[in-house]
């Protein structure tokens, strides 16, 4: 009877300490949704890669899809101490979006490189208007000086695969 009565209590303690948010990883993870509320989906956009001469840049997107806002975070990895930019501008054929003063999350040096990781807020219609064209280029502008950064052929693919994928879902 005590083998039985410790079982029962072994596993529900085991179980207690296993619950997780429900994530799903989708899109050939590119992205991850969060359950939040009945009716209410986080989405995290995984970090797309852009190069530069001698630096990189990686954005990552957050959104709910009952809200407007979308949350940019972009880190930059430079060989020397970047300075911290005025505004962010992610452009494609089709539109213009301007991140004014984002805010620094953190400047830290990471494998000998500089990273600068900053955050700042789009409208999703904006996100939306991105993702129809997959041939971004992010400039990056402190005061008179502007660093520009371009897609890889991979962010290229998986920017089409994020438009063609899940933002026809939230179209729905």
């Amino acid at each position: 009877m005590k083998f039985v009565f410790f079982v029962c209590i072994s596993l529900l303690f085991s179980s207690c300490f296993s619950i997780k948010p429900q994530v799903t990883k989708t899109g050939s993870n590119l992205w991850e949704d969060f359950f939040v509320s009945p009716g209410v989906m986080q989405y995290f956009i995984k970090p797309l890669s852009f190069d530069s001469k001698e630096q990189n840049l990686d954005i990552d997107f957050t959104f709910r899809n009952v809200s407007d806002s979308v949350t940019a975070n972009f880190s930059v990895y430079s060989n020397q101490k970047n300075n911290k930019p005025d505004s962010i501008i992610i452009s494609n054929e089709l539109t213009t979006i301007n991140i004014c003063c984002p805010k620094t999350l953190i400047s830290e040096y990471v494998n000998k490189k500089h990273k600068l990781r900053q955050t700042g807020k789009i409208s999703l219609n904006e996100f939306k208007a991105l993702t129809k064209n997959d041939d971004w280029t992010i400039t990056i502008k402190h005061g008179n000086l502007k660093d520009q950064y371009f897609t890889t052929q991979k962010t290229k693919n998986n920017i089409e695969k994020i438009d063609t994928n899940l933002m026809n879902q939230l179209n729905q």
